[in-house]
């Protein structure tokens, strides 16, 4: 079958990586044609959008539009049509209405609550984002794929089509498993946390806990991002973030971050860095928001934690004790390869697409 997946940014993004593209590899490695269509190479976005005046971000804009122009041509071979996002950053889904003229048998996958404002973002462009996209598109599209239950039951609500969870997968070939032994005497525990500068301001939330134990344990908080966070009173190193140390990253810290606030924004995400983290087998602490309440087994596969009190008790534990964080990393890392990779979701994938190929209700095997 052809198959043609559309990505909502460039291979920068990791919800474009983890839900469209290892997706399109690996139909690919079945047999299937998969044409993948991005607004723009990596290259173009930083030399004309990334951190870029205004004249050179509406360069941008108008080469995306006309790249998204030419891209339509190769729905009309498809057999099935996957939608990661919107076609355009700004404004209602013109394009996918487009494209519903051209090939109605359309797959479109929502992985954020992108219906509400993000949360530490503040841009006058946010104006002409179309906050309504997922709802409209229960109307153009023949089924939904939601990363997670909260995103799952809005799509219900919108009506109009089908919608199956499949959460973001890890791929455990390239999450290959962390040493614990190879620590030198003296080196501080590391706290890791990885993600989009757009994210930073979660950290805020963990401040206190990690300033009061930087005050009686030998820590670092590792910072791996497009941009940096400097917390008072907490040593910190900041890594930027690039495909070649994505996974070095996630298996240097000894304990992996992730703190929310509990928000209806937040509740919207599907708890990849956890995963990632739990992929090679570091242990996390995370906030009981949303997915991240569900992706781990209390003080087995991870520790989670609410206020500044449960959060600094619980990296207090793991700080004190490597064999605890090799055991539940080493736990975290089995119950993402059961659970959350994507040898458990790509038959459900499949039978997906091929249903909406064949014009039916998907109704996919149970993971």
């Amino acid at each position: 079958m052809h198959f043609v997946f559309f990505g909502n940014e460039t291979v920068r993004n990791a919800g474009v990586r983890y839900r469209a593209v290892k997706f399109a590899e690996r139909l690919r490695g079945e047999g299937h044609r998969c044409t993948l269509c991005l607004p723009s190479s990596v290259g173009l976005w930083r030399a004309l959008y990334c951190n870029r005046p205004r004249p050179l971000k509406a360069l941008y804009l108008l080469a995306v539009l006309l790249t998204r122009l030419a891209q339509l041509r190769h729905v009309l071979s498809a057999n099935a049509v996957f939608v990661k996002g919107p076609l355009f950053p700004y404004g209602p889904p013109l394009l996918e209405s487009m494209l519903r003229v051209l090939n109605p048998r359309i797959l479109f996958d929502v992985d954020d609550a992108m219906w509400e404002p993000p949360a530490f973002v503040r841009s006058p462009f946010l104006r002409a984002v179309d906050y309504g996209w997922a709802r409209k598109m229960t109307r153009i599209a023949r089924h939904a794929i939601a990363g997670n239950a909260t995103i799952a039951d809005y799509l219900r609500g919108c009506g109009g089509c089908g919608v199956t969870i499949i959460p973001t997968c890890i791929d455990m070939d390239r999450h290959t498993q962390k040493t614990y032994s190879d620590r030198r005497p003296g080196a501080p525990v590391v706290l890791g946390w990885t993600g989009i500068r757009d994210n930073l301001g979660y950290l805020d939330a963990v401040h206190g806990a990690l300033r009061d134990l930087a005050r009686t344990r030998n820590i670092q908080l590792l910072v791996v991002s497009d941009g940096e966070y400097h917390p008072d009173g907490v040593p910190a190193r900041n890594v930027p973030w690039t495909p070649e140390n994505e996974i070095a990253v996630l298996q240097e810290a000894d304990i992996g971050l992730m703190p929310l606030v509990d928000t209806p924004r937040a509740r919207g995400k599907c708890a990849f860095k956890a995963l990632q983290f739990m992929g090679v087998g570091t242990p996390v602490v995370l906030s009981p928001v949303g997915m991240n309440a569900e992706v781990i087994e209390q003080d087995v596969s991870g520790l989670r934690a609410s206020t500044t009190e449960e959060w600094h008790d619980a990296l207090e534990r793991l700080i004190d004790d490597p064999a605890r964080r090799e055991r539940m990393g080493r736990a975290a890392r089995e119950r993402v390869a059961n659970r959350y990779s994507f040898d458990a979701h790509l038959p459900r994938f499949r039978a997906l697409l091929e249903a909406v190929a064949r014009e039916q209700e998907p109704n996919p095997p149970c993971a």
